[in-house]
């Protein structure tokens, strides 16, 4: 009877979710506003390209002249499940069905971990429903990756728990999986807040466990510890390296800053947002005027949820998860905490920004703790007489269900499928000119993460359609536009300044000689923009709401430098390249960060050079060259690149800042370029070898006899 029970309450969660979503679902309208428009949706394009063409998306040519895309983390590129839907659904389908599946995956295993607890049906039922639908998640419903990776919380915390209270094998490897799809989900701060609920869990239990005096409860401890992070790290080094060399090359100057680590806090006064979810406006109807990025400062969980939280959390079992939530709440209060003096030194505390998302572990016990509010209240004798206790029930179901979904239903837009599936003129435009070529994109309006169409986004989803015709961050991508710009977490700083001077240089004094080197071959800007000298030299077209130059001095995909100039550094690499430009020298001589062997070239040869673009991570040149010179690709620097010349390895140096190139000596040959991260290389040894470690474990568990559990809730 009680698999009945579960199985019945398990079908009701998941077909309430599938008639809140049911448009979404049935791709009726699709999930829109924000990082969803600018980021996620770009990205799952470009993957559900690269999957239909059978291969991994690990580069994208489409935006920084090259970016390598799959260790950016957010795009999931790793991530079976993430595999899996854009490899069935083009974007923006897709989107929806990760936000869909991973809101499912959160009720459900919420109900698991609450059943584990002890709780009754209806009770785990409250949680589950609680915790899916909560403020903080439907908020950040537009941060796709903070939803999925947030979403394996409560399995991950369900397996620990079996783990510290049961069989350490198979539970804790199921723990480290769980972990692991966190981690491959890419949002680094939601898996730090993931890690810290598990070592919370692990020494509560820790703590329990000694308090009854059982043997080897410190062991036991340390080996759920040990297996649910280091084998989670394993199973996820694919991702986890890949991210780590790219992270390594971006700024950290900030890193422990005390004024960076505690931006984007939560107030004193946000704590009204409790009861009063929109007291400050909301931009769903373009009524905020709160703080900045409204999503971070929601902590709502319903009225009636938390008026049970709060009984839940005055009983004796639901101590210890008030304690976790009213700690989770004074580290979102992070501005003027004395406590981030000290933690400031430690590593997550020190690396990430936005305090306000420890609202996160605060809406995970308190939606536990909405369950023991109710067998609470359902222990109350005079509700057991009659029929008290199911209308009871019914009327507490139905209210906060009614609450929580008025709230939330403003926070999940969709949009109409003109708003992803419209071509802008600009775009239709530029791919007229079949030359190859990027675009250097300056909309006319700031479109940032916090633009909001006319109306708000609830009122007006479709006003989204305006933000997508102006191509802002990455949008570019979603229709295949090679550009010079984009969105992306993590910038090689040495490459920052180059962008800056081209752009700075185009824009201020119609000086194209930088860009040009970059192939540059459409500027797209704002009609009312005034660029001096730059009609003359490049012809126009007025596309509204851009004017569109071209630009045909923009050098080609490969192309060959008969003299070099060696620079030490990034910096003297750079003013040396601005000369160059300068001087109009940057078709005749490259400036070279790297060796290459001693060669001497032998001036700008007549070479008759044959591209191939297999795909964005192996280009081929054929060249015919009469004398030895640099050949160069157009793409940009990154040491996850090699070079083989005639299948041999042959060096690959940087060139004039930002682009790559290698020695080509005279006659035929034929010149690889191929993206081959060592990060890439090593985590997927490491990956392999951890799920074949994690088999073992799990075959290990299953035959080893089961041990009673202890009677005791916890």
């Amino acid at each position: 009877m009680p698999r009945r029970v579960d199985a019945f309450a398990i079908v009701s969660l998941v077909l309430l979710h599938l008639a809140f979503f049911w448009r979404a679902a049935l791709l009726r309208g699709f999930s829109v506003h924000s990082d969803m428009c600018n980021l996620f949706e770009p990205a799952k394009a470009f993957m559900h390209e690269a999957l239909r063409a059978g291969r991994l998306p690990l580069w994208s040519p489409y935006i920084f002249c090259g970016y390598p895309i799959a260790a950016e983390g957010q795009i999931a590129a790793f991530y079976p499940v993430s595999l899996l839907i854009s490899w069935l659904l083009p974007s923006p389908g897709a989107v929806n069905w990760l936000i869909i599946s991973h809101l499912l995956l959160a009720a459900v295993s919420m109900y698991l971990l609450a059943r584990a607890l002890g709780m009754a049906p209806l009770g785990a039922c409250f949680s589950a429903f609680t915790f899916s639908f909560s403020g903080y998640l439907f908020a950040h419903l537009h941060h796709v990756s903070l939803i999925c990776a947030a979403a394996w919380l409560p399995l991950t915390i369900l397996f620990v728990e079996r783990a510290c209270r049961g069989r350490v094998l198979p539970n804790a490897p199921l723990a480290a999986l769980t972990w692991a799809a966190a981690a491959l989900c890419g949002h680094p701060q939601t898996l730090f807040l993931t890690s810290l609920a598990v070592i919370f869990w692990i020494v509560w239990r820790l703590t329990q466990s000694r308090r009854r005096h059982e043997p080897r409860a410190i062991r036991r401890a340390a080996a759920v510890f040990l297996i649910t992070f280091v084998l989670g790290l394993g199973l996820a080094a694919v991702q986890l390296l890949l991210t780590a060399d790219l992270s390594a090359a971006a700024p950290h100057g900030q890193r422990g800053d005390l004024s960076y680590i505690t931006s984007f806090s939560l107030l004193p006064r946000h704590l009204v947002g409790l009861i009063a979810p929109n007291w400050q406006g909301t931009p769903a109807f373009n009524t905020y005027r709160g703080e900045r990025y409204y999503w971070e400062y929601v902590l709502y969980i319903g009225i009636l949820p938390l008026a049970l939280a709060l009984i839940g959390g005055a009983s004796r079992r639901g101590w210890t998860l008030a304690g976790l939530a009213l700690a989770a709440l004074f580290l979102a209060c992070a501005h003027g905490n004395p406590a981030y003096q000290l933690l400031r030194f430690l590593p997550g505390f020190a690396d990430f920004r936005v305090p306000a998302r420890f609202v996160f572990l605060f809406t995970f016990a308190a939606a536990l703790l909405v369950g023991y509010g109710w067998e609470a209240i359902a222990r109350l004798r005079w509700l057991a007489q009659g029929r008290r206790l199911t209308l009871c029930a019914v009327v507490i179901a139905h209210l906060s269900g009614l609450n929580l979904l008025h709230f939330d239903r403003p926070l999940a837009p969709l949009a109409g499928p003109e708003v992803y599936t419209n071509t802008p003129a600009v775009v239709q435009a530029l791919k007229e000119d079949h030359t190859w070529g990027r675009s250097l994109i300056l909309p006319p309006i700031t479109i940032w993460a916090d633009w909001l169409p006319a109306g708000g986004w609830a009122e007006n989803p479709d006003g989204w359609l305006e933000a997508r015709i102006y191509l802002p961050a990455s949008v570019p991508q979603s229709f295949g536009l090679r550009t010079i710009g984009g969105y992306a977490g993590f910038t090689d700083p040495d490459h920052v300044p180059f962008f800056s001077s081209a752009i700075g240089e185009a824009v201020q004094a119609g000086d194209l000689h930088l860009l040009s080197l970059v192939g540059a071959r459409h500027l797209v800007v704002a009609p009312q923009q005034t660029i001096s000298g730059l009609p003359s030299i490049a012809p126009f077209t007025e596309v509204p709401p851009f004017t569109i130059y071209r630009n045909a001095d923009a050098l080609p995909r490969a192309f060959l430098v008969g003299e070099v100039t060696e620079a030490a550094d990034s910096r003297e690499a750079l003013l040396a390249t601005i000369a160059l430009a300068r001087a109009d020298r940057l078709r005749r001589t490259a400036v070279v960060q790297g060796s290459l062997g001693g060669a001497r070239l032998q001036g700008v040869p007549s070479a008759t050079l044959t591209i191939e673009d297999l795909r964005p991570e192996h280009i081929i040149v054929r060249a015919d060259s009469p004398g030895d010179a640099l050949l160069v690709l157009n793409e940009r620097w990154d040491p996850g690149w090699i070079a083989r010349l005639d299948g041999a390895s042959a060096p690959l140096v940087q060139v004039d800042t930002v682009l790559m190139g290698t020695l080509l000596p005279s006659g035929k040959h034929t010149i690889e370029f191929l993206y081959h991260p060592r990060g890439l290389i090593i985590g997927r040894i490491i990956t392999l070898v951890s799920l074949a470690l994690c088999a073992l474990l799990l075959l290990v568990g299953h035959f080893l006899p089961r041990r009673p559990r202890p009677s005791e809730s916890p």
